[in-house]
């Protein structure tokens, strides 16, 4: 973890192709020497503490593809220098700051741009027409502005748009019919404006979990599963204007003071309903939460607060207790296929079990939102540093092999921390596996399903797949009791025999896990394009063990080991390659194609440990 203020002699790097400095506590100001790097095709600065203005001389950098500066405490107008970098393909994100200002109208120039992060500003003004002419956008974020005035008319040009949000700003006017006729959409957020209106009820707006409307309460219209009062139509309003005056005339302050006895009295019903309706499926020593609660936490479900997805549910980020409590919220798309049972194995998976290892479980909710639909959740306790997914595999840019002029700071995990993770998430599955009264298949190990807490600690979650398998009186032989059917797991993590209509088995999970060893300390995903049916992540790491171990770890490695050079002998610098060696040796034991040959989980673990401590005597 970095510290301290980025030095303004870096501008003489001009060499230099890439800045990642990411996720780190840098402070202080943007040094406009950066200007100076025209070679720069990628910024990373965001999740620091940077403030004062962005640099207009950052508008030099004419080959820059992506500017990351998301998360700090940057104020000031967006310079139109940098919003007018045409060269920006992979993304701009400035979310989550404290822009002030208008958004530019050069924003027009990223024609080739894929994604705008603007939300969680200050910023002011109407939706500049131009903003039509970015025709390859995919994703637009807006929310949480102070946005006035309609929406532009020259929206409809964004033909490959996938996600919109503008919600919690103060658009006004009628919802656009257009916006149905995006075809590649998959989510449209406009709660909390002024909308008034009819709603359209094509295209996004006939799926009611691709869209959201709420807060906009002068809406009509628009397909039955949103509830709205219909629309009245010409006659109607007329006929309605003259009642209301009638009625305004007429009323007493008896009728009035009757109607809102009533009103509340329906109210405390409905509230009383709700509450009842909540199931807590984990018994008593949990809270209880109602729908209601936690949508108040997350903002509404609000898509800025959305930090993962799969492909059961959503998860996202919530506040508890007036502040106190951070949590994550998954919310289960009972909608689909599997879900329902999704949700039932999980409830029951964390009902008895508690290691360290494993995410804390704070309680589930079984209720109804406020449509009446059935709705399900679980609530965890948070996990500030996200998955190892995010952490191996940045999203803002990703390359297979990271040449030497490449300067990466941002969501790097040394050796040491690497090991330590792998020794967490086998701590895990040795508990499920050996430890619980019934064992426990986790069926789903994979990156994305081990998260990260402020110490870096690992908690393997997700366990809605998971398999119990009961010992049958002989003690030999196991039934199992499963949540779902067909393959179970994730491409590139399931083992072989899975895909043959074998039986889920601790074999399997050990399976998952060796990949994932391998996945860790290669820095190369099991589904990448260099890997083809006859040739794995598994043979492309055995091919090249013991020799070789150096020209298959993961770049960022092979850096630290070249700085960790100048500081210990050889000697101690080949007692490292062979504790790397020995690692990767246990990821393939366990994701051998053969069951049979495959480590126990405990052997595993044990050895593990033995490495870390050899490790931690080349290091004393």
């Amino acid at each position: 973890m970095l510290t301290g203020s980025i030095p303004e002699s870096i501008g003489k790097l001009s060499n230099l192709e890439e800045l990642f400095i990411s996720a780190n506590n840098i402070s202080g100001k943007i040094p406009s020497s950066i200007g100076n790097m025209s070679r720069l095709s990628i910024i990373a600065i965001g999740r620091n503490m940077l403030e004062g203005s962005i640099p207009v001389a950052l508008g030099n950098c004419t080959n820059l593809q992506g500017l990351d500066l998301n998360r700090n405490h940057l104020t000031g107008a967006i310079p139109e220098q940098v919003i007018g970098l045409s060269s920006l393909t992979v993304g701009l994100f400035l979310q989550q700051n404290y822009l002030t200002g208008a958004l530019p109208p050069q924003v027009g120039n990223l024609k080739n741009l894929g994604k705008l992060y603007i939300s969680e500003n200050k910023l002011s003004g109407e939706i500049p027409s131009k903003l039509g002419d970015c025709l390859v956008l995919e994703a637009l974020h807006m929310e949480g502005n102070l946005f006035e005035g309609t929406i532009p008319s020259s929206l409809p040009q964004l033909k490959g748009i996938r996600e919109l949000n503008l919600s919690r700003n103060s658009l006004s006017g009628r919802i656009p019919s257009f916006l149905s006729e995006f075809r590649l959409i998959e989510y449209l957020d406009l709660s909390y404006n002024q909308f008034e209106g009819e709603v359209p009820n094509e295209g996004v707006f006939m799926n009611v979990s691709a869209f959201s409307i709420v807060g906009n309460n002068k809406l009509c219209g628009g397909i039955k599963a949103l509830q709205l009062r219909a629309c009245p139509t010409q006659r109607e309003r007329k006929l309605f204007a003259d009642k209301v005056v009638i009625l305004v005339t007429s009323i007493t302050l008896s009728t009035f003071l009757l109607i809102a006895c009533v009103s509340a009295v329906f109210y405390l019903i409905k509230r009383s309903k709700e509450k009842s309706s909540v199931d807590c499926s984990l018994g008593n020593q949990y809270p209880t939460l109602s729908y209601a609660e936690l949508q108040q936490a997350t903002n509404g479900f609000s898509s800025a607060n959305l930090i993962g997805a799969g492909s059961c549910g959503s998860v996202y980020k919530g506040i508890l207790n007036s502040g106190e409590l951070v949590v994550a919220v998954k919310v289960f798309k009972l909608q689909l296929f599997g879900a329902n049972k999704s949700f039932l194995a999980e409830c029951e998976a964390l009902r008895n079990i508690r290691h360290c290892n494993l995410v804390k479980i704070i309680t589930s909710c079984s209720s109804m939102d406020f449509k009446g639909n059935d709705f399900k959740a679980l609530v965890f306790e948070f996990m500030p540093n996200g998955t190892i997914e995010r952490w191996l595999h940045p999203t803002l840019y990703e390359k297979e092999d990271l040449s030497s002029s490449v300067l990466l700071y941002s969501m790097s995990l040394n050796l040491i921390q690497r090991l330590n993770i792998a020794i967490d998430v086998a701590s895990a599955l040795d508990y499920l596996h050996h430890h619980c009264e019934t064992t426990i298949i986790h069926c789903d190990l994979k990156p994305s399903n081990v998260l990260l807490d402020n110490e870096l600690c690992a908690h393997v979650g997700d366990v809605g797949l998971a398999t119990f398998l009961m010992a049958t009186e002989d003690k030999s032989n196991h039934t199992q009791t499963s949540s779902s059917t067909g393959v179970r797991g994730t491409i590139g993590y399931v083992a072989p025999e899975y895909g043959m209509g074998g039986e889920v088995s601790k074999e399997g999970d050990v399976y998952s896990y060796g990949i994932l060893l391998l996945e860790m300390f290669t820095g190369k995903r099991p589904t990448s394009r260099m890997f083809t049916d006859s040739f794995s992540l598994h043979n492309y790491v055995k091919m090249a063990l013991p020799d070789g171990v150096m020209e298959i770890v993961d770049s960022l490695l092979i850096l630290e080991n070249e700085a960790a050079s100048e500081m210990t002998n050889e000697c101690n610098i080949g007692r490292i390659e062979e504790c790397l060696v020995s690692i990767l040796s246990i990821g393939i034991l366990c994701s051998s194609d053969s069951s049979r040959e495959r480590m126990d989980i405990s052997d595993a673990l044990n050895k593990l440990h033995n490495i870390r401590n050899a490790f931690c005597e080349i290091r004393s």
